[in-house]
C-alpha cells in the first residue's frame, strides 16, 4: 500500500485517493470539498461515523464478503444455547 504525507501524522492511502478523485470529478467535486462535507456532515450526525466504517470495511468480491452483516460476533456457548432455545 503506498501512502501520501500530508503532514507528519497524516497519511493517506494512495490507491483510495486515486479511486476517490475519479468518483468525485464526475460529481464535480474535489478532494477539499470532499473532506469539508465529511467534516460538516460529522459535525451534524456523529453516528455518521458508524455507517462510513462499516461501508469502508465491507468486503466485496468474494464469498466471505457476502456474510459481512450477517455473522454475529458472539460466542460458542451462546450460539449453542440461543439454537437450543429456538429447538424448543
Amino acid at each position: 500500500m503506498q501512502t501520501l504525507k500530508v503532514r507528519k501524522n497524516f497519511l493517506l492511502d494512495s490507491d483510495a485517493i486515486d479511486k476517490a478523485t475519479r468518483i468525485l470529478q464526475q460529481k464535480h467535486k474535489n478532494l477539499t470539498q470532499a473532506l469539508d462535507l465529511y467534516f460538516q456532515a460529522i459535525a451534524k450526525d456523529p453516528s455518521i461515523l458508524d455507517t462510513i466504517e462499516q461501508s469502508a470495511t465491507k468486503r466485496s468480491g468474494s464469498f466471505i464478503g457476502l456474510l459481512d452483516g450477517k455473522v454475529g460476533d458472539i460466542d460458542f456457548s451462546q450460539m449453542k444455547k440461543e439454537h437450543h432455545e429456538d429447538l424448543s
